[in-house]
């Protein structure tokens, strides 16, 4: 049986998210997972090669709850 496996990477937060939250995910190009994986890896110069041009929007509407919504 195979057991699926994950890991969440997370950096101090940067710009807009930074109001949000004071960590924000840490994206890891396709290239560089084999990277982080390997046991004798470094994960400060992985970090580095996370990627950094994310695109940031902020969420104008949303719904609470089904009956409840919500306009920011």
């Amino acid at each position: 049986m195979q057991v699926p496996m994950f890991s969440v990477l997370t950096k101090e937060a940067e710009g807009a998210v930074r109001d949000i939250h004071d960590r924000m995910s840490l994206i890891l190009d396709k290239d560089n997972v084999l990277d982080w994986i390997r046991p004798n890896g470094n994960p400060c110069i992985i970090a580095e090669k996370a990627l950094t041009n994310m695109v940031f929007e902020k969420a104008v509407e949303y719904y609470k709850s089904p009956t409840e919504f919500i306009a920011m």
